[in-house]
């Protein structure tokens, strides 16, 4: 009976601790399709800037430093999936990545600027199959970090499509997609403003919510006066509002 016993919790605990195992790997892998939604959306919106604007060459730093770290996410991924799915996604991204620093190599034009824009969309829809495959319960504060997450990703989507269609490049469909990225960040906001937080971060909520209303006009692409520098200037402020309430519920895990 006590062999029996013994065997029934080993066979516990070890269940328990691949599962624990299981959920700690697809943290990770969620987390790091996170940052490269976000980040194939920054380096799409970095390059369309510069072939905006050649003589900010800071742009070119960045865009280095970005693709080192989208490349950096896409390593975690590859090490912590066991499924084969993504396994084959993850080797996609990989041929994918190469072929833009292929193009970031090479002179800025606008057939390049297309298919930097294409690329950024395939990211998006390879991590979001990826995150489908490696679900699980998340509690309320990781909600709350998912929701930001994607709204400083949509941020960086909208700045995308902005400067995409100020260059005329898909105008229709650029447009399609920022009004579409628009509402969800309307929603999510919707969300935060519900969301009860305690008294010396609430001022960082508040911020929040009142800095998008003052100035999300901005983001109106039928506006007849395009102010790309200025959305530049608003998202980056805007971003660093939106952390201050991603290190709460961090910190409150």
């Amino acid at each position: 009976m006590k062999k029996k016993a013994l065997f029934i919790l080993t066979i516990f605990i070890s269940t328990t601790f691949m599962i624990n195992a299981s959920t700690r790997s697809n943290v990770k892998i969620i987390e790091a399709s996170e940052n490269i939604r976000y980040l194939s959306q920054k380096i799409a919106k970095e390059y369309l800037y510069l072939y905006y604007n050649p003589n900010k060459i800071n742009l070119n730093v960045n865009i280095s430093e970005n693709m080192k770290n989208l490349k950096r996410n896409i390593q975690q991924i590859e090490v912590n999936t066991q499924n084969d799915d993504s396994k084959n996604i993850i080797n996609f991204l990989i041929y994918t990545n190469e072929e833009i620093e292929t193009l970031l190599n090479q002179k800025i034009s606008k057939d390049k600027s297309i298919l930097i824009l294409d690329y950024s969309e395939t990211f998006v829809e390879a991590v979001n199959s990826i995150q489908s495959l490696h679900q699980y319960d998340f509690s309320n504060e990781e909600k709350m970090i998912m929701n930001l997450k994607e709204l400083e990703y949509l941020l960086e989507r909208v700045n995308k499509y902005y400067i995409a269609s100020i260059l005329n490049l898909n105008k229709t469909t650029n447009e399609k997609h920022l009004k579409n990225a628009l509402t969800r960040v309307e929603k999510i906001l919707e969300i935060i403003k519900k969301y009860t937080y305690p008294k010396k971060i609430q001022k960082y909520k508040i911020k929040t919510l009142d800095f998008w209303e003052t100035n999300k006009n901005f983001l109106n692409i039928d506006n007849k006066i395009s102010m790309p520098n200025m959305l530049l200037l608003f998202t980056k402020n805007f971003e660093n509002s939106i952390k201050k309430l991603e290190l709460y519920h961090k910190q409150n895990q």
